[in-house]
């Protein structure tokens, strides 16, 4: 029994009766060409197949889970999980990571699939925290302190060498630290 639902598509300006439509697609995600999927759609008067007006991404979504799946990724519930079992932030738990807070919440929120060093930096964690119940003690530290400080600022200063151009000339035309000269 079709499920039939009255509602509003926003594309057409129109509330109308649709039907409820579960179909198997074949889908392609990143480097897998061949997931198959259970999609969902509303199908109109006229056959035609409409995502969920009040959730576009849902077919996305899954097919982001069979992704996960086939690559035995963690999912982003589990990621959630383990980062408030840690007690962090979303901020500081992406700073532990090296990753982009914004790319961490979309990670969570299934936005975005992990790409396979940030799954495996999951997957430590997590293993870490079932034997000792924190974060390893190198990633401690870098959630304790700020990542810069870790690093000689005077290396990285700007009169430093390394942030210099080196004087190069040919045929009278030359950059050097001081002056951009000609450039054609």
């Amino acid at each position: 029994m079709k499920k039939s639902k009255k509602l509003y598509n926003p594309e057409l300006e129109t509330t109308e009766n649709y039907n409820e439509i579960w179909k198997p697609e074949v889908i392609k995600v990143k480097d897998e060409s061949d997931l198959l999927v259970m999609n969902h759609y509303w199908q109109d008067k006229n056959g035609e197949l409409w995502g969920d007006f009040n959730d576009p991404m849902e077919n996305v979504r899954r097919g982001f889970n069979a992704y996960r799946k086939r690559k035995g990724y963690m999912t982003p519930e589990n990621i959630r999980k383990l980062r408030e079992k840690l007690n962090l932030s979303v901020r500081e738990f992406a700073k532990v990571l090296g990753i982009g807070a914004s790319s961490l919440t979309q990670i969570e929120n299934n936005q975005r699939i992990q790409v396979k060093y940030q799954d495996v930096l999951f997957k430590s964690i997590e293993e870490n925290y079932q034997y000792q119940k924190k974060l390893p003690d190198i990633l401690q530290e870098v959630s304790d302190h700020s990542v810069s400080n870790k690093f000689d600022t005077h290396a990285y200063a700007s009169d430093s060498t390394l942030y210099n151009t080196l004087q190069l000339c040919e045929d009278n035309m030359f950059f050097n630290d001081k002056t951009l000269g000609v450039v054609a």
